[in-house]
């Protein structure tokens, strides 16, 4: 068996590892002539990093994350803490694998590690498909093509292959925008900002705030409410002077972070309503093709992972039947991945809600459990970190 990947990226990449590892030939069309390490800092949850252990990137995977002891809740302008969670010894006990900070780029690097020289074929810009009874093969901008047996689209939010499969449509603005920024850890040492996830809620808006790159870079997000969206790009630019207009008047620490940034991005967040269907015959999407989502339970990275290593499962299984082992694999993500879209879109109210009294009462409900004594993991949490892709490959 061939598989043809549309889109070198963190959903693709570990595709073509997992298929590899089953023995199954997997093959990345890339469209840039490099691959792209580009991004910010990036959550890696339990439900992934158990994947990237079994794909044999445990070790290098840990010497270029953070390994945070706690989700800590403030509140916006006093600083007060709201909610604690636990991450750190006593997550991975929980669930059996850690809880890591990364940078984007780091992850990339040590994804492409685990690929080495080939598999992979870049400026490969893919234009279309075509399917017959037995192959699909990719149509390349360059006239060229290129036959599998099954051709997978990771291309992302605008991908080529979701737009064949089922037509274009535009993605749903959801009144977000994204400020980021990345510092040298030495320009917030005297903040000590700690090794957690800071998540700062506030009226319209919120920051989430951690150390990457094994401690060296400081990682921040903040999102807020706007009516006129921003462009949609990791490298759409922003200013610094109009991230602190943005959070005026929030705590002295946030805006000191804002404020020692070098370079601020601001870019629209988007997302989709849950397909009913992610494929046809041979094709099926995978990671944000299929189930593009917003940012505020961190997983958009960490379902894509959990996409390809269900996908390589359910082919290496069904190999004489391509067709019955990517209808197999839909049917294993498919309610995953919708909860998890509607849970992101419920976290946004949560962090986010401006009504005084709903704020009240939200901060006296999440009170109970504000020391590491009394922190606990959510339901939500237990279902999400809790997922283990090769059980539920043997389960379903």
């Amino acid at each position: 068996m061939r598989v043809l990947i549309v889109g070198g990226g963190i959903g693709g990449i570990t595709a073509a590892l997992a298929l590899r590892q089953r023995g199954i030939d997997a093959l990345i069309l890339e469209q840039a002539e490099a691959f792209m390490q580009v991004g910010a800092g990036i959550q890696l949850s339990a439900n992934a990093t158990r994947v990237l252990r079994r794909l044999g990137l445990g070790e290098p995977l840990a010497r270029v994350s953070v390994y945070p002891e706690a989700r800590d809740y403030r509140a916006w302008d006093t600083g007060e803490r709201l909610y604690l969670t636990p991450l750190g010894a006593r997550a991975e006990a929980q669930f059996g694998a850690p809880y890591y900070h990364a940078h984007r780029a780091d992850l990339l690097a040590v994804l492409l590690g685990g690929l080495g020289e080939t598999g992979f074929c870049l400026g490969a810009r893919v234009e279309g498909f075509d399917e017959t009874g037995n192959g699909v093969s990719a149509r390349l901008a360059d006239g060229t093509s290129v036959a599998g047996d099954v051709l997978v689209g990771a291309d992302g939010i605008h991908s080529t292959v979701r737009a064949q499969l089922f037509g274009k449509d535009a993605p749903r603005y959801t009144g977000n925008v994204a400020w980021r920024g990345l510092v040298p850890a030495e320009r917030v040492e005297h903040l000590d900002l700690g090794r957690v996830t800071g998540v700062w809620m506030g009226p319209n808006r919120s920051i989430v705030q951690y150390y990457v790159s094994a401690g060296r870079t400081f990682n921040w997000i903040g999102i807020s409410r706007s009516a006129g969206a921003a462009h949609e790009s990791w490298l759409a630019e922003g200013s610094v002077a109009d991230a602190l207009a943005e959070y005026a008047g929030w705590h002295p620490s946030i805006r000191a972070v804002i404020a020692a940034t070098p370079r601020v991005l601001r870019q629209a967040l988007y997302d989709r309503e849950p397909l009913p269907a992610w494929h046809a015959g041979r094709v099926v999407l995978l990671g944000d093709a299929a189930h593009p989502m917003m940012p505020f339970y961190a997983q958009g990275a960490a379902q894509s992972i959990e996409d390809a290593f269900v996908l390589a499962g359910c082919l290496a299984a069904g190999r004489d039947d391509p067709v019955a082992a990517i209808e197999r694999y839909v049917a294993l993500r498919r309610p995953r991945t919708a909860w998890m879209q509607q849970l992101s879109r419920r976290e946004e109210e949560l962090y986010q809600m401006n009504d005084a009294a709903a704020i009240a009462d939200r901060n006296a409900r999440l009170g109970a459990h504000r020391t590491a004594e009394a922190a606990v993991f959510p339901p939500e949490q237990e279902r999400l970190y809790g997922y283990d892709a090769e059980a539920a490959l043997q389960e379903g």
